[in-house]
């Protein structure tokens, strides 16, 4: 069957129209800022981080887990875990760990949460000089359970604010 032209003119036109409008969708999808950019202003955008001393993938997604059901209860949105496996608690050098930082330099991040202080290091040296590379970022650091060292909650039994320190579980050191 042949086409006239008049026809293939038609089918140009339709073809024409297609593309314009995939282009527009495409330049509408483009200029929209990314979704967790939206978010932000209801939910403050948080990055978790831990750390295991042997491969233990089983523990990590536990402790994976029970960061997302922190930031949950407690209205944060968890961007993304970071993990460093077989890294021992006296390595200042963490891969994980450097990748966090980068990510909470972001305009958008507001803290770095863990299960415990110790995922950045049990000697307390250590742990205070990784906490100052946090620090260094402008973003808080909170922790999802408490340690042994912990600020108490408020005598008056209201709990502070997420990154204050006595709700979220700070050690002294941090304090």
């Amino acid at each position: 069957m042949a086409t006239t032209g008049r026809q293939a003119a038609t089918m140009h036109e339709e073809d024409a129209f297609e593309v314009l409008a995939r282009l527009k969708l495409l330049e509408q999808t483009l200029t929209q800022p990314p979704v967790f950019r939206a978010e932000s202003a209801s939910r403050p955008l948080v990055y978790g981080y831990v750390r295991s001393v042997t491969y233990r993938p089983r523990y990590v997604e536990a402790c994976r887990r029970a960061l997302e059901r922190y930031c949950r209860k407690e209205k944060l949105s968890l961007c993304g875990v970071f993990t460093d496996h077989g890294i021992p608690a006296d390595r200042v050098v963490r891969p994980g760990l450097t990748g966090l930082c980068d990510v909470l330099r972001l305009p958008d991040s507001f803290a770095a949460v863990m299960v415990r202080a110790e995922h950045l290091s049990s000697d307390e040296q250590i742990a205070k000089l990784l906490a100052e590379q946090v620090r260094a970022t402008g973003a808080r650091l909170l922790f999802v359970r408490p340690h042994s060292t912990c600020a108490e909650l408020p005598a008056s039994g209201v709990a502070a604010l997420p990154g204050s320190g006595a709700y979220a579980g700070l050690p002294q050191w941090w304090q």
